[in-house]
């Protein structure tokens, strides 16, 4: 199921506190409110936030923080999602390889950010080697 323009299943999203309405949500409006919810948790913690909007580069969200390194993340939703760090490399391989092949400042720290709805955040530091999952983040 799906492609570039498939419509989910009715899913209720919150309107306003206490009230929901229903709505079909595409592809594209998932990712995008996966990456409100990442920049509005960046923000939490102070950091100031750009968000690529619709873009197609391998970065979504660049962050950073006075005298700190900036963060360039792509983040993800996977309903599915098991946090092995084994079966994120598999599942997010072209993804991974695009993040490490872009160019970049040297002091830049490049994170893949997995949302899963019913598990929360998980944050993974991508390397040249490889995935590191971040555990103490803070966030």
């Amino acid at each position: 199921m799906g492609g570039k323009n498939s419509v989910s299943p009715i899913t209720i999203t919150p309107l306003f506190k206490g009230l929901t309405h229903m709505v079909a949500q595409s592809n594209y409006s998932r990712g995008r409110d996966t990456e409100y919810l990442a920049r509005d948790l960046l923000v939490l913690h102070g950091y100031q936030v750009v968000r690529s909007a619709g873009s197609h580069t391998p970065i979504d969200l660049v962050a950073w923080q006075d005298g700190g390194h900036p963060l360039l993340i792509q983040v993800k939703r996977n309903s599915n999602h098991h946090g092995r760090t084994l079966l994120v490399e598999r599942e997010y391989a072209s993804v991974i390889r695009s993040l490490r092949e872009m160019s970049r400042p040297i002091k830049a720290d490049v994170e893949l950010w997995v949302w899963a709805p019913l598990k929360g955040w998980h944050f993974y530091s991508v390397l040249t080697d490889g995935i590191s999952e971040v555990l103490d983040h803070g966030m």
